[in-house]
């Protein structure tokens, strides 16, 4: 008999339960009714008519967003990937470059504070090795891009010299990039030995005998008397060197300035003595030298460099 009464008894107390649910003054606030919506870039609280074209939150909305990110580009496909904020910013700022300039080498895509040493400028503004045309290689209809080139990349320049800043207004810190090469001559007193072209060897008379190899080297964090380590190799073999033949080399105070790998005249403050001797007329002498700027240690040309940077470490005896 007493089943038969708790069965009524537990649905009328799950109807109050239900009724009192129901009851707006009962209900509990919803922690999401004053969330402010995502605006059109995916970002939380942010007016769109507000955002400072120098940001990377602006530089999204702006130009990566609209013009990069289309199907087929940087749509997430391959890097940069230019599909959200976060994804801009972690594909660009300090990222290995994959396809690089043959001529002037850059360090990475984005050098925060230093826009030009970013290759993403260069490759709005040039066509690097003269065959990867100038990005965007297409954009969508509707693109402002044409009318406001100028003044996007402007933009892009000022976020990267003011230090690449992420969403959240912090500066990742600039890496430590290793030297590199920026020229290479040959003299034997006021005589400079010239090049038959831009990238060729020094052309250098066996009668010479012993002259004076410069080269020049820059650095983002140090100067040229800051390097240690300094040596230097040659070879008759581009790619073979003695390990147990090389020598210092030696920073003089007074650089011998000169027409350097890039076209432009560059101090050379590191010198060494190569005596020919021990060649013969023909041969072509490849030259190799090692650095440190106290944290990277590098060998200048290297096995891994472009071949017309390692020609261009060269005499040929005449």
């Amino acid at each position: 008999m007493i089943r038969k009464h708790i069965f009524p008894i537990l649905c009328t107390i799950w109807a109050i339960v239900l009724w009192t649910g129901c009851d707006e003054s009962a209900q509990v606030d919803n922690p999401y009714d004053n969330q402010i919506s995502e605006n059109a870039d995916g970002v939380v609280g942010i007016d769109d008519k507000s955002i400072d074209p120098t940001t990377i939150q602006g530089l999204h909305k702006l130009i990566f967003k609209p013009t990069c990110a289309n199907s087929g580009c940087h749509d997430g496909l391959f890097e940069p990937d230019f599909r959200t904020i976060e994804s801009s910013y972690n594909s660009l700022v300090n990222q290995p470059i994959i396809k690089n300039d043959e001529v002037d080498p850059l360090p990475a895509r984005v050098v925060p504070g230093d826009h030009a040493r970013s290759m993403i400028i260069r490759r709005l503004e040039t066509d690097l090795n003269n065959n990867s045309g100038i990005m965007p290689l297409s954009v969508d209809p509707g693109s402002d891009w044409s009318t406001r080139k100028a003044e996007y990349i402007g933009y892009l320049k000022a976020w990267i010299d003011a230090g690449a800043k992420d969403l959240n207004g912090n500066s990742r810190q600039a890496l430590d990039y290793p030297p590199r090469l920026e020229g290479m001559l040959v003299a034997s007193g006021s005589t400079v030995y010239p090049r038959s072209g831009r990238f060729s060897p020094v052309q250098v008379p066996k009668s010479a005998g012993t002259v004076d190899v410069w080269f020049a080297y820059s650095d983002l964090e140090s100067g040229p008397e800051a390097f240690s380590g300094l040596q230097f190799n040659h070879s008759i073999h581009y790619m073979e060197f003695d390990s147990l033949n090389w020598m210092p080399m030696q920073y003089v105070g007074t650089p011998k300035n000169a027409v350097g790998l890039n076209q432009v005249d560059v101090p050379h403050y590191f010198r060494f003595s190569l005596n020919l001797n021990s060649y013969q007329s023909g041969d072509v002498i490849w030259l190799r030298t090692r650095i440190s700027d106290g944290t990277n240690k590098v060998e200048l040309p290297n096995g891994n460099s472009l071949f017309n940077h390692r020609q261009y470490c060269t005499i040929r005896l005449l």
